[in-house]
């Protein structure tokens, strides 16, 4: 429905529909002989170059006129009082939403309007009104290039009549060399046909282009006026309407829109997931309840065969790990019993051979004794033998003696101790 509309008022709006039905209604006061003035008919319905010409001649001056009245509704409405007077101190800058709800939102929005609903916008997306005459300005130039190429269609007919008209000269030419025969020069009527078709084209675009463009400077200048209307109802509605945050370095700015940003963020954010979280629960709710209603019967089932087939298994195992263990430990016990017999009798013999040494070094003691006692007595026969003079030969007796000593005491497997007799110094035999 809202196509079908839209559609409608294109439709309605359109020069080319206007321009085709003011075309149609011209030829048709001629042709039906309603216009019958000479001058109108050889210049503007005298050659089909002339009728194409005079379409788009009505399709231009359709625009224009379409255009003036357009322009002259905005400039009766530019002074309205779209938005209420600034308070004192100025309005915040979230007001901006509850403004921008306050405007007309007609299909035939004007200039004026487009301009505010665009410069609120720009507050109620930034959370703030710093920049905002910058946009005013930017604004005003938007709308400024949106005039100029709104007369497209009309700059294109001015172009394209004075092509037809050229149009026009050169068929009017061709008929006219065409008629041009050297055997009939008394009869030149031909040729004039033609050439009259060739200026009377040409003149005719020069002219219906010269009338657009006169139209088209009124309608431009109508719509420069409007544009400084709009401009200056703009800037006095709009500027200084809003406190803003200032500083020099811009921080401030930077956290308080930084700030609304992360409060709205957080705002969806946790609305969204509070939805998100009651929706999760009861579908988890519900899918548990079901799921646990339709397997709990054979979930028990699994677990009973799981868990005996499992226990089967275990006591097996058990049973084979308690056999080896066992096995193991008397092998272990066996081991260690003849390790224990080898090392008593081990023990056995060195203590044996302990013994024997004992022995051994009781029989070198004693043997020993007896050579201490046999130096004493040595000594004391050699201070004897001494006093008596016999000297020699008593060392000689000692010397046997001693190696008789020596003799026994190697049948202890102990090396025999040699004792070394010295004749003493004449001087102390004398003695």
């Amino acid at each position: 429905m809202l196509s079908i509309k839209s559609f409608t008022t294109s439709l309605i709006r359109s020069p080319l529909l206007w321009g085709g039905a003011l075309a149609f209604c011209f030829f048709a006061l001629i042709h039906g002989g309603v216009i019958k003035h000479a001058g109108t008919i050889r210049y503007l319905a005298g050659h089909w170059v002339e009728y194409v010409e005079t379409v788009m001649f009505t399709v231009g001056l359709s625009a224009l006129a379409l255009k003036w009245l357009d322009v002259r509704r905005q400039a009766a409405h530019v002074d309205d009082p779209l938005l209420d007077a600034i308070p004192t101190g100025g309005q915040q800058p979230d007001e901006a939403t509850g403004l921008q709800a306050k405007l007309p939102e007609s299909d035939d929005d004007g200039y004026l309007v487009r301009r505010l609903r665009e410069a609120l916008d720009l507050v109620v997306r930034t959370g703030s009104a710093d920049g905002l005459e910058d946009h005013l300005k930017y604004l005003s130039d938007l709308d400024a290039a949106r005039a100029g190429q709104s007369y497209g269609l009309v700059r294109f007919v001015i172009w394209a009549i004075p092509i037809m008209g050229f149009l026009g000269t050169v068929i009017g030419i061709t008929e006219a060399i065409a008629n041009l025969s050297p055997t009939q020069l008394e009869n030149i009527s031909g040729v004039v046909a033609g050439l009259g078709v060739a200026f009377d084209t040409t003149a005719t675009a020069l002219a219906l282009s010269m009338v657009l463009m006169l139209i088209q400077f009124f309608v431009d200048r109508a719509e420069q006026r409007l544009l400084t209307g709009v401009d200056s109802t703009a800037w006095i509605g709009l500027a200084g309407r809003f406190q803003s945050v200032a500083a020099d370095d811009g921080t401030a700015v930077a956290l308080a829109k930084l700030s609304e940003a992360v409060s709205r963020s957080s705002e969806k954010l946790l609305l969204a997931q509070e939805h998100s979280w009651r929706a999760l629960e009861e579908a988890a709710s519900g899918s548990l309840s079901r799921a646990v209603a339709a397997s709990g019967q054979e979930l028990r089932t699994a677990l009973s065969d799981s868990l005996g087939s499992s226990l089967s298994q275990w006591s097996e195992s058990l049973v084979r790990a308690q056999a080896h263990v066992t096995s193991q430990r008397e092998d272990r016990w066996a081991k260690a019993a003849e390790a224990l017999t080898t090392a008593m009798e081990g023990f056995e013999r060195h203590q044996q051979a302990l013994a024997d040494q004992t022995e051994l070094l009781e029989r070198v003691v004693d043997a020993t004794r007896d050579v201490t006692d046999l130096e004493r007595s040595l000594e004391n026969n050699l201070s004897a033998l001494t006093a008596t003079g016999r000297f020699d030969e008593t060392l000689a007796t000692l010397s046997a003696a001693v190696q008789l000593l020596a003799g026994r005491a190697a049948d202890g497997a102990a090396e025999p101790r040699r004792v070394e007799l010295h004749a003493l110094p004449r001087s102390r035999r004398a003695a």
